[in-house]
């Protein structure tokens, strides 16, 4: 079919009318209809729709750039540029092929089609860049010239890139076209019903993951309790899970703490000077004054019992108020989670351990005193009071061992053989990370003895990514906590 194109002249008016018109000329020559800026008024919004939809509609933009910039649009988003330029990056946005001819520098023209006003010459030499980023432009001279490259130029595209241009009606059957084109539309819904059916018979089956925290009460199965001999004994990993009444509130989307109140300065006491009103009447005549001045002298100093009663302070709030947790990750989808990793993020207000490293935080080791007057002058007091005591080692029956003994013969006992998680879990400061091989569809794993330590009141928001190898990104939700 013969097609006819539509070819949208786009350039300043007063000073390349006649480029203009000579470029219409040639159009009309190779039988193809030239629009432009003649039949709008460019200033009326109104007919900016018009001339958007004359692009729209239009095969290929010719662009004429001389040495005038044109009328600047005073108002709306478009303020500051010109209208030529408006319609260049309109037809760039809409993807028309763009056939660029600049006029050349040394071409001879006279003064009054050249640009006058200097911020004008600015916006005219970045338009001109703007122009030839990304595309190449012809330079012209004459408008004779002009009209000459621009038919080449027409040529040589629509060789390269068919547009869809006009056709003449009676140049194919339309009665068999819109035949044709309903068969196809009836064959196209046909298909998409049976798209339809056949994605309802077929259920996805994908992984659904979710992290949730649980208050974790396990007993320590190592505690001998029914051992008469070790009733008073409790494991540190035991009275860190007797701490589940600091949890106020407990859901999958939210906890509420209550902070352990830690009296670290009551350490402080042990370090205050001492005075005669400490000494009781009868151990008076053993305590001289100058025994309580060395005492009082040797003390440690402040900064030291400052640093102590801090230390003592952050050892309290972890082993008096932290709360153990298990972490159930379940897949309640329809397959199953290979290569799992859960990754949580507690603010700088939690410290996160494993309850068994819990045992391996020492206590402070508190500074020196000296050795005290009024202890020494009731000892002293009690060995004139029982001259006579006497105090003797009372050997153990040879029928009971020590609980270090009864360590010392389990040792001895051969291992068995424990079969290693198929998981890793890492606790770190502020963080929970766990990764699994593969958790099976409506199944859940436990992670027990997370231990949680807040240690600042306020509300908090804690990060839950997981991801799997059959999730295309990370999925994440958060966990709103407040201690109170």
């Amino acid at each position: 079919m013969d097609k006819k194109y539509q070819i949208f002249i786009s350039s300043t008016y007063d000073d390349l009318k006649d480029a203009r018109e000579k470029v219409r000329d040639a159009i009309l020559s190779m039988l193809h209809f030239p629009v432009g800026m003649e039949m709008f008024s460019a200033g009326d919004e109104e007919q900016w729709e018009i001339i958007q939809e004359t692009i729209d509609s239009s095969d290929y933009y010719v662009l004429i750039v001389g040495q005038r910039y044109g009328s600047v649009i005073e108002t709306g988003n478009d303020a500051g540029i010109s209208y030529t330029e408006k319609e260049f990056r309109y037809a760039k946005t809409q993807k028309v092929p763009i056939l660029a001819f600049i006029l050349s520098d040394d071409a001879d023209i006279k003064m009054s089609a050249i640009e006058s006003e200097p911020k004008k010459m600015e916006k005219l030499n970045a338009f001109k860049e703007e122009v030839k980023a990304g595309r190449v432009v012809e330079w012209w001279d004459t408008t004779e010239g002009l009209a000459r490259q621009v038919t080449a130029a027409l040529h040589n595209q629509m060789d390269r890139k068919k547009r869809p241009g006009w056709v003449r009606s009676d140049s194919f059957d339309l009665e068999a076209s819109h035949t044709e084109i309903l068969k196809l539309n009836q064959h196209v819904r046909e298909l998409q019903e049976e798209n339809a059916r056949l994605k309802a018979q077929i259920a996805e089956r994908k992984p659904k993951l979710t992290a949730e925290f649980y208050l974790d009460e396990t007993e320590d199965t190592n505690a001998q309790e029914d051992s008469d001999e070790w009733d008073d004994i409790k494991t540190v990993e035991d009275e860190c899970r007797s701490h589940g009444g600091l949890l106020v509130e407990l859901n999958k989307d939210s906890m509420i703490f209550r902070l352990s109140p830690v009296y670290a300065e009551k350490y402080r006491n042990r370090y205050e000077p001492l005075d005669t009103f400490y000494i009781a009447p009868h151990l008076k005549k053993y305590v001289s004054d100058e025994a309580l001045r060395k005492y009082n002298e040797e003390l440690p100093a402040k900064e030291t019992v400052d640093d102590y009663i801090e230390k003592m302070e952050r050892y309290l709030r972890i082993r008096k108020g932290g709360i153990t947790f298990s972490l159930e990750v379940a897949n309640g989808g329809t397959s199953k989670a290979t290569d799992v990793r859960v990754c949580i993020n507690f603010p700088k207000e939690f410290k996160l351990f494993k309850i068994s490293d819990i045992d391996d935080i020492k206590e402070p080791e508190a500074p020196k005193l000296p050795v005290n007057p009024i202890d020494k002058a009731e000892r002293e007091y009690e060995k004139h009071l029982y001259p006579s005591m006497l105090f003797g080692n009372m050997a153990l029956p040879h029928a009971f061992l020590s609980p270090s003994e009864e360590l010392n013969i389990l040792s001895a006992v051969p291992n068995f053989i424990v079969n290693q998680p198929d998981y890793v879990l890492s606790v770190c400061e502020h963080n929970i990370t766990a990764e699994f091989d593969q958790i099976l569809h409506k199944a859940q794993r436990w992670l027990d003895g997370i231990y949680i330590v807040p240690t600042a009141r306020g509300k908090f928001k804690v990060k839950i990514s997981i991801m799997c190898s059959e999730y295309p990104d990370w999925e994440e939700k958060h966990l709103e906590i407040e201690v109170i």
